[in-house]
């Protein structure tokens, strides 16, 4: 069993209490989630120009094409009425500013931790959203083959750039990660 195995079985206690969280879906309250959604996407933004501006040759393209679904989902978000000066909630703050402490670290740990926030995100995006309703434009835009495509390429890159890692560092910043993923959702309770 590989490393990313292990801290998979480590969290995936928490990961299943993410995943069954009780979400009250109601028009308000996602429009709000999504509002508040806009400052973290646009910091997520920030964080992959600089994992592209270190990025291998080999790694530049799949990032390049994480890159313009950020954009795109940015795009959606201003057409969904988010607003850029919209008082940014705490939660979304602390969000950032973990974007922000781990955009300070080595590329391979940003890799990694790029790879783990979009894979619990959506694991938690799949287990919570079905059915009709405002969300399922973005359900279809992350169900799309091509950003499957790109999250199986950050996967594979991130099982390469795991090989030498601290592994006490890689665990507590999934660990936070995942907090805040929980925190995230906790939004729509």
């Amino acid at each position: 069993m590989g490393f990313l195995e292990l801290l998979e079985d480590r969290y995936a206690e928490a990961l299943e209490a993410l995943k069954s969280l009780p979400i009250r879906w109601d028009r308000e309250r996602f429009a709000f989630w999504l509002r508040q959604d806009y400052p973290f996407v646009e910091a997520l933004y920030r964080y992959q120009v600089g994992l592209l501006l270190e990025a291998p040759q080999a790694h530049r393209a799949p990032l390049v094409q994480a890159l313009m679904a950020t954009v795109e989902e940015l795009d959606w978000l201003l057409s969904q009425g988010a607003d850029p000066k919209e008082g940014v909630h705490p939660v979304r703050r602390e969000y950032i500013r973990l974007l922000e402490e781990m955009g300070g670290l080595a590329y391979p740990y940003r890799l990694v931790f790029f790879y783990f926030l979009n894979r619990l995100f959506l694991e938690a995006w799949n287990a919570h959203v079905e059915g009709e309703g405002p969300w399922r434009e973005l359900a279809e835009h992350w169900a799309a083959p091509e950003f499957q495509a790109v999250l199986f390429d950050l996967e594979v890159m991130a099982h390469g750039a795991l090989e030498g890692l601290d592994q006490e560092v890689v665990a507590h910043y999934l660990g936070r990660i995942l907090e805040m993923e929980w925190k995230t959702w906790s939004l729509l309770l």
